[in-house]
């Protein structure tokens, strides 16, 4: 998987755990819960390496957080992805962008094109129906 959301175990009223009487500890608890979520981020990372070279079809959403020199927008499959704020690209619009470099949790890459709006009308159409 390219993410997860982990959390620690812990006892919620209603459920038959509740009942049940906890055998681990807490510092097991910790320990456990960070070497699953490292090794999640090296997974994420690596699926992510994957993808520099390659051209992504992109939602522009807004200026980057931390820097408004960039745009941030996310991918169909929901990757975040910042590239150089362009001219003539609009917020709401779909672009190319070729991938550069990856984090675990970004993808940064350069503009390629637009997607004219007839383009971007289908997309939208395909994402409705996938």
């Amino acid at each position: 998987y390219d993410g997860a959301y982990m959390f620690k175990y812990s006892p919620r009223e209603g459920t038959k755990a509740f009942r049940m009487e906890d055998d681990v500890d807490e510092k097991t608890k910790s320990k456990r819960l960070q070497e699953i979520i490292d090794l999640q981020q090296q997974i994420s990372y690596e699926i992510n390496q994957e993808l520099i070279g390659t051209e992504e079809t992109v939602l522009v959403e807004r200026l980057s957080k931390k820097s408004d020199q960039f745009f941030a927008g996310r991918t169909d499959t929901n990757k975040v992805v910042i590239f150089p704020k362009i001219d003539i690209v609009e917020i709401g619009s779909y672009v190319k962008v070729k991938i550069n470099r990856a984090t675990q949790a970004t993808l940064f890459g350069d503009f390629v094109s637009a997607i004219d709006a007839n383009d971007e009308m289908n997309m939208k159409k395909h994402l409705q129906t996938s």
